[in-house]
């Protein structure tokens, strides 16, 4: 009998958890497929595949896009978001202030994340590159 009591409890339990991480996970926000036009840059073009908003940070999905078998580097990234500021805090595909080399598609995909901030109505992206700086004009559609 005590067996039973306890399986029930186990169980009970467990659907408990599982209800706590279903409304964690579906609290950050995602646009799959935003819809930016992005200005091309001279030195380096940035396409985005999709933002999501998160509880702690604001992570942007997308690729850069460059001429084969040549190199390129980033020093920085800095989203303007309304009337503030965002400057990029890591980047996963490259790394800030390291020479990289594009492979045979000229495309490297990249996650780069900024802190926590509202969703973009309109914005612009600036990428400095060591052959100069690039601002990319975000207007959503």
């Amino acid at each position: 009998m005590e067996s039973k009591k306890n399986n029930r409890v186990w169980i009970f339990g467990l659907a408990v958890m599982f209800l706590l991480v279903t409304a964690f996970v579906s609290y950050a926000r995602s646009e799959r497929k935003p819809r930016y036009s992005l200005s091309d840059g001279q030195h380096l073009t940035l396409v985005i595949d999709s933002i999501d908003y998160r509880a702690d940070l604001t992570r942007m999905y997308g690729k850069f896009v460059g001429r084969p078998h040549t190199s390129q580097q980033v020093k920085s990234i800095t989203l303007h978001n309304g009337s503030r500021s965002y400057a990029a805090t890591d980047i996963d595909g490259v790394d800030f202030d390291r020479w990289f080399q594009w492979e045979e598609d000229g495309v490297i995909a990249v996650e780069i994340d900024f802190d926590k901030m509202p969703e973009i109505k309109t914005g612009k992206l600036v990428i400095v590159t060591p052959r100069g700086t690039d601002s990319c004009t975000m207007t959503k559609q």
